[in-house]
């Protein structure tokens, strides 16, 4: 499984299916997930940095994650049938 895939089914455990179904679909949507276990990544790498611009990457980070995080739930919210929500 694409690791992007993976970090995405771990931040949103209660859609699963919906994830790996858009995720079996759309290479657009992997390509977020990718970004988003990217930026993961990085914010990780910087929570234990020693650099000067450490806190003010932390918190770029958690920016970027938290828009990704909305842009994956809308996705994932668009690809459901208005009858199955």
């Amino acid at each position: 499984m694409d690791e992007g895939v993976t970090a995405v089914r771990r931040q949103f455990p209660a859609r699963i299916k919906a994830i790996d179904d858009l995720s079996a679909r759309s290479e657009d949507f992997r390509e977020i997930c990718r970004d988003f276990a990217d930026a993961q990544s990085a914010l990780q790498k910087w929570n234990v940095s020693t650099d000067l611009k450490r806190d003010e990457r932390v918190v770029e980070y958690q920016e970027l994650i938290a828009e990704l995080s909305k842009e994956i739930e809308g996705a994932l919210d668009a690809s459901v049938p208005p009858t199955a929500r």
